[in-house]
C-alpha cells in the first residue's frame, strides 16, 4: 500500500475529531474573567449567551444574483435551484463591467462598515464567550467532515447498513406519511407499544429477518471495501479493516533479535 494512500487514512476526515469541552453553567468573577450564566429558552434548551454577530456582507456576484433570482424563477417555473443558479452565471458573465464595478463598489463600501462593527464586537466579548464561539465554530466544523463524509460514501456506492429487528417490524407496520412531527412521534410510540406485545414467535421471524440482512451487508461491505482498496481509495474504508505495515523501528529491531538469534555462540562444554 502506498505511504501518501496511509496518510490520508491518517488524515481522513472522518477520523478528525475536535477536543470538545463542555460550556459551564456558571463562572465567576475571579482572576480577572467575566461572568456568564446560561440562559434557557422556554424548552429548556441552553441558549447561546454570545450576542449576535454583525452580519457579513455579500459580495457583488450574490448581490447580483439575489437581484434576479425572483424573476428567473418566474421565467423557468420547472427549473430547480441549480438549473437558475447556472441560468444566474451566464447573466453575470454577460453582464457590462460597469454595473460590475457598481456592484463591488458597494460591496466595499459595506464591508469597510463591517469591518469597523466586527471589530468592535470582537473587542466587548468575554473570555467566555469567546470560548464559547470557538466550540461552535469547532461544532460547525465536525457537522461539515460528517457531511462530506456522509456524500463521499454515497458517490462511492457504499452498502446501507442494515436494520435489526424492531426496525423492520417498523418499516413493515408503519403505513402513514406526511405526518407531522407531533403525530409521527405519536405514530412512534404507538409501534413501539406494538412491539412490546408482539408474541415471542413474530419477534424471532423479524430477527431472523435482520440476521440475514447483517450477513449480507458484511458480504457486500467486503467486496466494496476490497473494492476501495484496489482503486487506491483506502480513506473510504473502515480503519480496522486496514492492515497497516510494521513500523521502520519495529522491523530494525525485529531485524536485531533475529540476527542476534542467529550468531549466538552456543556454550562450550569441557571434554
Amino acid at each position: 500500500m502506498q505511504f501518501n494512500s496511509l496518510l490520508r487514512l491518517v488524515y481522513s476526515p472522518r477520523l478528525l475529531v475536535a477536543s470538545r469541552q463542555t460550556a459551564p453553567a456558571t463562572t465567576t468573577h475571579c482572576s480577572g474573567f467575566h461572568a456568564t450564566a446560561a440562559v434557557y429558552d422556554d424548552g429548556g434548551v441552553l441558549k447561546s449567551s454570545v450576542p449576535e454577530k454583525p452580519k457579513r456582507p455579500i459580495n457583488a456576484y450574490i448581490r447580483f444574483v439575489q437581484s434576479i433570482r425572483s424573476s428567473l424563477a418566474s421565467a423557468n417555473p420547472s427549473a430547480s435551484p441549480t438549473d437558475i443558479s447556472k441560468l444566474a452565471a451566464v447573466k453575470w458573465q454577460a453582464l457590462d463591467q460597469a454595473s460590475k464595478a457598481k456592484l463591488e463598489e458597494e460591496y466595499k463600501r459595506d464591508q469597510t462598515v463591517w469591518l469597523a462593527k466586527n471589530a468592535k464586537y470582537l473587542s466587548q466579548l468575554t473570555d467566555a464567550q469567546k470560548q464559547e464561539l470557538k466550540l461552535e465554530r469547532q461544532q460547525k466544523q465536525e457537522d461539515k467532515v460528517k457531511r462530506e463524509h456522509k456524500r463521499l460514501m454515497k458517490d462511492l456506492g457504499r452498502p446501507k447498513r442494515p436494520m435489526n429487528g424492531y426496525l423492520l417490524f417498523v418499516a413493515n407496520n408503519k403505513p402513514k406519511s406526511g405526518l407531522s412531527q407531533e403525530q409521527n412521534k405519536l405514530q412512534m410510540k404507538s409501534l413501539g407499544n406494538q412491539w412490546k406485545r408482539l408474541p415471542d414467535a413474530e419477534k424471532e421471524r423479524y430477527t431472523r429477518e435482520a440476521e440475514e440482512e447483517k450477513k449480507r451487508y458484511q458480504e457486500e461491505m467486503k467486496a466494496w471495501e476490497d473494492k476501495m482498496l484496489a482503486s487506491d481509495k483506502v480513506e473510504a474504508v473502515r480503519k480496522k479493516n486496514v492492515l497497516l505495515p510494521p513500523s521502520p523501528v519495529a522491523s530494525s529491531k525485529g531485524a536485531l533479535s533475529s540476527t542476534g538469534a542467529k550468531t549466538k555462540k552456543s556454550p562450550t562444554t569441557r571434554p
